[in-house]
């Protein structure tokens, strides 16, 4: 499982970077606006301090105006893989981009009948929106496991994204259920360590730890200081 982030945004992915938390990143036209800055930039930033794959979406939507495009994005950064979505006009596209031998990234599938054909071509990968169908009081997460098996069946080297994830339960789903990959936004990860339940559990045992006197407490806090006063005497 790769964990990729889902943004355009450089201080967030040195941050997570840290945390071992970027194995990629994905952007898409609305993360890349948010920063303000030339697109054609932004993305050179993030392969340079990104090694694994950075998905940049096509903009236009004239078979082949998207093709040029691809082709030029392409050329920006070795590990760029281009988003090219999952209709009709996708599928023409993401065939000519094969046989080119650029890699692509298959977006805003909703349905696992818009992943077959690309799955058949060996597209690099599929990106299953899991959260953005919440908004419609729906819930796709089982196409995860339906996709895979797809995948599997076919014998397709493609690889299941796991995208739009929204929520901890999502991310788990992910992982459970076979995708290959996860993108989250920084504010997903903001999520899953701001539970609520763990807060108050926190709160609650230090302030019990804090009705010990400071000279009860003493020796248990200071224990690593004092090894380190001992290490520098010898």
């Amino acid at each position: 499982m790769e964990f990729f982030l889902d943004t355009a945004s450089i201080d967030e992915i040195n941050r997570y970077k840290e945390l071992g938390l970027v194995d990629g990143v994905t952007t898409n036209p609305q993360l890349l606006s948010k920063e303000g800055r030339d697109p054609l930039e932004q993305v050179r930033e993030i392969a340079a301090i990104v090694s694994g794959p950075i998905s940049v979406e096509v903009t236009h939507t004239d078979p082949q105006r998207m093709v040029e495009q691809a082709r030029g994005l392409a050329r920006v950064a070795e590990n760029t893989v281009i988003k090219v979505p999952a209709s009709m006009v996708g599928l023409t596209v993401a065939r000519r981009l094969k046989e080119e031998g650029i890699k692509t990234n298959i977006t805003l599938v909703f349905h696992p009948s818009q992943a077959v054909p690309f799955i058949r071509m060996g597209a690099e990968f599929i990106s299953l929106f899991v959260g953005r169908v919440e908004d419609f009081g729906l819930d796709n997460r089982e196409h995860i496991r339906r996709i895979r098996s797809m995948i599997d069946e076919m014998k397709s080297p493609t690889r299941l994204l796991a995208a739009s994830i929204r929520n901890p339960d999502y991310l788990v789903a992910a992982v459970t259920d076979g995708a290959h990959a996860v993108t989250m936004p920084p504010v997903c990860w903001e999520k899953v360590y701001n539970n609520p339940l763990f807060n108050q559990a926190e709160l609650e045992f230090l302030e019990s730890w804090r009705k010990l006197p400071p000279r009860v407490r003493e020796g248990y806090e200071s224990i690593a200081l004092d090894r380190e006063v001992a290490q520098n005497a010898s």
